[in-house]
This record gives structure tokens, sequence and C-alpha cells, in this order.
């Protein structure tokens, strides 16, 4: 139905029916799309749809292309904020490997491991000696000896 009112606006008009409905004039048919071609109405009202469809089109790309971008801005947040992450665990593991260096070497130098090795040394020593006098004494030796040395 909608055909036959957009042929009757454009002039064209039926020479018969038949059962499949009404028929024209190929004459007129032709002239009448001539003159549209002429005037530039024929692809107005051809391309004016697609017009339509292209809009749509490029609607809906931008539409994507926004939450497409939407969605690699927050996966692009996630990735920076795990690296920034792991550069400050990196970062503070570093400084307490450097820290436990630091307190270390103070330690060395304080303590003065040669020192207290012969510290050490001496004290083995004179916890032998300690021993050493401690069986005199049970064996009565060692009070014979402070004798011989007072005299």
């Amino acid at each position: 139905m909608h055909i036959e009112l957009e042929l009757d606006r454009l002039g064209i008009k039926p020479v018969g029916y038949d059962k499949e409905g009404p028929k024209y004039s190929e004459a007129n048919v032709n002239a009448v799309v001539i003159k549209c071609i002429l005037i530039e109405d024929y692809f107005k009202k051809v391309t004016y749809p697609m017009n339509n469809d292209i809009e749509t089109a490029i609607d809906l790309t931008k539409e994507a292309n926004k939450r497409f971008a939407s969605v690699l801005n927050a996966f692009t947040k996630t990735h920076n904020d795990f690296s920034d992450s792991a550069k400050k665990a990196s970062s503070s593991v570093r400084t307490a490997a450097d820290t436990m260096a630091s307190g270390l070497a103070k330690i060395e130098k304080v303590a003065n491991f040669d020192r207290l090795e012969r510290m050490v040394d001496l004290l083995e020593r004179a916890a032998a000696a300690m021993s050493t006098l401690a069986e005199m004494e049970k064996s009565g030796q060692l009070a014979k000896l402070s004798e011989a040395i007072k005299k």
C-alpha cells in the first residue's frame, strides 16, 4: 500500500489491475524515473535511508570504541598499579638488605672479632688452668705447691 501511495505521489497511475494488484505502464514509469534522476530527487530518496544506516553504524562504532577504550584504560591502570606495587616491594627488600648489611658491618667493627678471638683463647686457657688447679686441690698437690711458693 505504501508503494502505491508513493507511485501516486510521483504521478504514476495504474493502467489496470490483475490478481496480484495494480499494473503500470512501462513508459510512464520510465518517464517518472528519468524525471526524478534529472532533478536528483531519486538519489535523495535512495540515499536518505542509507545515510541513517551509516550514521547508526558510525554511532555504534564510536560507542564500541568508547567502551573498549574504557576497558583498556582500566586494564592499563591495573597493570600500572601492579607494577608500582612490585617496584615498592623490590625497593623495600633492597633497603632492608642494605640496612642489614650496614648493621652487620657496624657489629663487626664494634665487636673487633680479632680481639674477641684472643679473649676466647685466653678464657679457654684460664678454664683449663682452673680445671687443673681443681684437680691438684683434690689430690692435695695444690697445698704442697702453695707451701713451696711461700718459702
